[in-house]
C-alpha cells in the first residue's frame, strides 16, 4: 500500500495501524511520516509527484489521506483548495489507473447539508456542500468514484491517538483540560467520532476485498462537540471548568459547518465487517501530552 498524506494526523496514524499486516509505503512532504516506512516525497502542488510515487512503490493500493482538510484554510483560499483537493485527486486517479492500482479516497462527513435532529445518514442521503472544503472533497469523491475497483469513505471526526505535532480531537481536549485552558464548544454540531486504527483495519479490509463505491467511515456514538469534551474529562479524570457551551452561530469562523454530520456506518459493516471502537477506549488510546519539537 502506499499511504499519501503519512506526515499527517490521519495519514501517520493509519500507517501505524497497518504495519504489523501490510506492506507500506508512507508518502510525505512538509511533515514526517512515522519512522521505519520506505518513503516516497509526494507534493500535492506538483501532481507528476503522485505518479513517482506510485511508480515507485510499485502499490496496487493507494490510501490517498492527503489534503487541504483545514476547512476555513479552504474558505479563505478556494483556488489552493481546489489544486489540492480536486486537481491532485484527479492526478492520482488518472496515476492509478493507468498503473491498475486500486484507489480508497478520504473524504468527510462535513458533506451534508443545515439540517439538524436527524437520525445518522447513510450513503444514500443527498449531500450538500456548505463550504469550499465540502465542495472540493465531493468532486474528488466523484473522480475516485469514476473508476470501477475505486473507494471514497466519508470520515468522522478522529479521535484517538494521532501522528504529528496536531492532536487528534479528543487529543486536543485533553491537552487543554490539562494545561487548564478554556474551551468553548459547540453543542449544536453532532458528529459520530472514530478513531484511526479501527480507519486502518477498515481500508485493509477494503483492499482485501472486491467491493468499491461510497462507504461512511463514522463511530459507534453520535455526540456534540460539547458533549466529546465532557466525555473526555470524564474518561480522563480531567477537570471540566474550563469547558463553555456556544452555538455554532456565535463564532465567526469563515467556512460553515453541518450542524448534524452524523453517519450510519451499515454499509462498512455489512460489506467489510467494520466494527469501530468504542468512544471512551479511543480517548484513552490518545496521547497525553504534544509531542516536543
Amino acid at each position: 500500500m502506499l499511504v499519501t498524506g503519512a506526515g499527517g494526523l490521519l495519514g501517520g496514524a493509519v500507517c501505524e495501524a497497518l504495519a504489523p499486516t501490510r506492506e507500506v509505503w508512507a508518502g510525505a512532504h512538509h511533515a514526517a511520516a512515522p519512522p521505519g516506512f520506505p518513503a516516497v516525497a509526494i507534493d500535492l502542488e506538483r501532481p507528476e509527484t503522485l505518479a513517482a510515487a506510485l511508480q515507485a512503490s510499485r502499490a496496487a493500493v493507494v490510501l490517498h489521506c492527503a489534503a487541504l482538510a483545514d476547512a476555513d484554510a479552504c474558505e479563505r483560499d478556494p483556488a489552493r483548495a481546489r489544486a489540492l483537493n480536486v486537481d491532485a485527486s484527479a492526478a492520482l486517479a488518472d496515476a492509478c489507473a493507468r498503473a491498475g492500482a486500486r484507489l480508497a479516497l478520504i473524504s468527510t462527513d462535513l458533506v451534508f447539508g443545515p439540517e439538524i435532529g436527524l437520525p445518522p445518514r447513510d450513503e444514500a442521503c443527498p449531500a450538500r456542500a456548505l463550504s469550499v472544503y465540502a465542495a472540493t472533497k465531493l468532486e474528488a469523491e466523484r473522480i475516485a468514484l469514476r473508476t470501477p475497483g475505486n473507494a471514497a469513505f466519508r470520515v468522522a471526526l478522529v479521535t484517538g491517538r494521532g501522528h504529528g505535532p496536531r492532536g487528534s480531537a479528543s487529543e486536543g481536549l485533553a491537552w487543554a483540560l490539562r494545561a487548564g485552558r478554556p474551551l468553548r464548544l459547540f453543542r449544536d454540531q453532532f458528529r459520530t467520532p472514530v478513531d484511526p486504527v479501527s480507519l486502518a483495519r477498515l481500508l485493509s479490509a477494503w483492499a482485501a476485498s472486491a467491493h468499491d463505491g461510497l462507504f461512511h467511515a463514522g463511530g459507534p456514538e453520535r455526540v456534540s462537540r460539547l458533549e466529546l469534551g465532557h466525555r473526555v474529562a470524564t474518561v480522563l479524570g480531567l477537570p471540566m471548568a474550563g469547558l463553555e457551551a456556544v452555538d455554532q452561530d456565535d463564532t465567526l469562523a469563515p467556512a460553515v459547518r453541518p450542524r448534524e454530520a452524523a453517519m450510519d456506518s451499515g454499509r462498512a459493516t455489512r460489506l467489510l465487517g467494520y466494527v469501530p471502537e468504542p468512544l471512551d477506549a479511543a480517548i484513552r488510546a490518545g496521547r497525553t501530552a504534544p509531542p516536543t519539537a
